[in-house]
């Protein structure tokens, strides 16, 4: 019991802010934590340690998030912050007001974007740029090989971009 509670107090921020992120709803995010943690607990007796304890959690993270995704059908989602770097280049220089509204703008073409995606493509960005996975673990997650987890990163990456891209010409 003791190391599950260490499990819990070491990873539940992390496991909220993924679902969080993939939700764009805090009481989604919070019942989706929740039964990540019931499902560990069911199941630590089986982590085999060929991977780290992070990576089994987020295997199960992303099982528990699909089978919520197939018993919901129709769902929306928003992404709620945005860590890229090249949101910060376009911003320097200006007055505080006008560079939090900037980013705002941004965050939220972003959010729209992000959920423009597939469900692979956004949950492997988040996985990476968010959570700051490495490809290994993210190829652990997914039960892939690391150069999967490279080449569908770029590809999401791309992806993304072209959307954006598209956006930005709606507009």
């Amino acid at each position: 019991m003791d190391r599950i509670k260490k499990l819990y107090d070491h990873y539940k921020e992390t496991v909220f802010g993924f679902f969080l992120r993939m939700t764009g709803n805090w009481e989604e995010a919070g019942e989706l934590t929740q039964e990540v943690f019931f499902q560990a607990c069911l199941s630590l007796y089986r982590f085999r340690e060929d991977s780290s304890l992070k990576t089994w959690l987020f295997s199960i993270a992303r099982n528990v998030y699909f089978k919520h995704l197939r018993e919901k059908k129709k769902h929306r989602i928003q992404v709620l912050e945005d860590n890229f770097s090249s949101l910060e280049q376009g911003t320097q220089g200006l007055d505080p007001p006008a560079e939090f509204l900037i980013r705002k703008e941004e965050r939220e073409r972003i959010q729209k974007a992000l959920a423009r995606l597939s469900e692979n493509a956004r949950a492997i960005i988040i996985l990476r740029e968010y959570e700051q996975l490495s490809y290994e673990e993210i190829a652990g997650i997914f039960g892939q090989t690391v150069n999967w987890a490279r080449v569908n990163f770029f590809r999401a990456k791309q992806q993304l971009r072209q959307v954006y891209r598209e956006m930005e010409v709606e507009q």
